[in-house]
């Protein structure tokens, strides 16, 4: 019984993989033609003639499986198919994605909880277990891979692919062709302001003018200024060339003092009067002899 609910949900599992690698197929051929068809429509063919890489090469032709193909034309399907495969992969890997057993358990509520458990006890050997797995087994037979289509999301890819084969019919039959093009942006480009010559740009000075502007530096110093220090008016007016920023013009006292220089006296140490005094009376002259015989060795 585990051998024959597993065998059950690994064919509903390959047939969901089977629906969804659809999906995958229908979504990326429906997004292609419709950025192919946009391509034409838009005459983004022109675009390669603004590139000096791929310049060299429009109006080239080349021969693929009988069908000569010119390089604008090739190069346009090229870069529709990997902008759909971007597209398309980014849809599908943000897509949630339910197994085989969700899926079953939402269309068949009698199934609900029963076949996940059963699933996941199927190699346990009891008597509840056996009994639950034989349910499932029974309850499990109505149910068909049908169910895992889904033909809304289906429809929908084959209307989107069957109107951008129209429109490319269309454009191939009466060579029909919006007057937009990639070009036409160059042309605005051209036409802005400021994308002249060099010639034309006038740079800023820091005080608001313009080089081409001519400059007076008749009141580049300003009127003096004077500050009051400790009482005093001090002009801090910078003279032209100075070039030591503010200084003080006042002068101060100079005070011419005489340098006295000490005597000289004998290099040998001299016992400070302190000594003396804080020895104890009557032990004086035997301290100071001792201390005298340890400086002599």
């Amino acid at each position: 019984m585990a051998l024959e609910i597993e065998k059950i949900v690994n064919k509903h599992e390959s047939a969901l993989k089977k629906y969804r690698g659809l999906y995958v197929f229908a979504d990326l051929l429906a997004t292609f033609l419709v950025l192919y068809a946009l391509f034409v429509l838009l005459n983004m063919r022109d675009i390669f003639l603004m590139s000096p890489t791929f310049e060299p090469y429009t109006g080239a032709k080349y021969s693929i499986l009988g069908f000569e193909i010119v390089f604008e034309t090739l190069g346009l399907i090229i870069t529709g198919f990997i902008l759909s495969l971007i597209l398309t992969a980014i849809k599908h890997l943000r897509a949630e994605k339910k197994d085989a057993i969700s899926f079953i358990e939402e269309k068949y509520p009698v199934l609900k909880e029963r076949m996940r458990t059963a699933y996941d006890n199927r190699n346990t050997d009891n008597i509840i277990v056996r009994d639950l797995i034989g349910g499932v087994i029974i309850d499990s037979r109505p149910v068909n891979s049908s169910v895992f289509l889904n033909r809304k999301k289906l429809a929908k890819d084959v209307l989107v692919t069957v109107f951008a084969v129209v429109v490319l019919a269309y454009v191939a039959q009466t060579g029909y062709q919006t007057t937009f093009s990639p070009t036409d942006f160059s042309e605005v480009i051209e036409n802005l302001p400021f994308s002249g010559s060099n010639s034309d740009i006038v740079s800023v000075e820091e005080n608001g003018g313009t080089s081409s502007d001519p400059q007076d530096n008749s009141e580049l110093f300003g009127e003096p200024a004077v500050i009051v220090v400790e009482g005093k008016d001090v002009d801090l007016k910078i003279p032209p060339g100075a070039g030591q920023g503010f200084t003080s013009q006042e002068e101060g006292e100079q005070n011419n003092e005489s340098f006295i220089q000490s005597d000289i006296y004998n290099p040998e140490a001299i016992a400070s009067q302190t000594y003396y005094e804080n020895l104890p009376e009557g032990y004086r002259s035997v301290i100071q002899s001792y201390f005298e015989q340890l400086a002599e060795e």
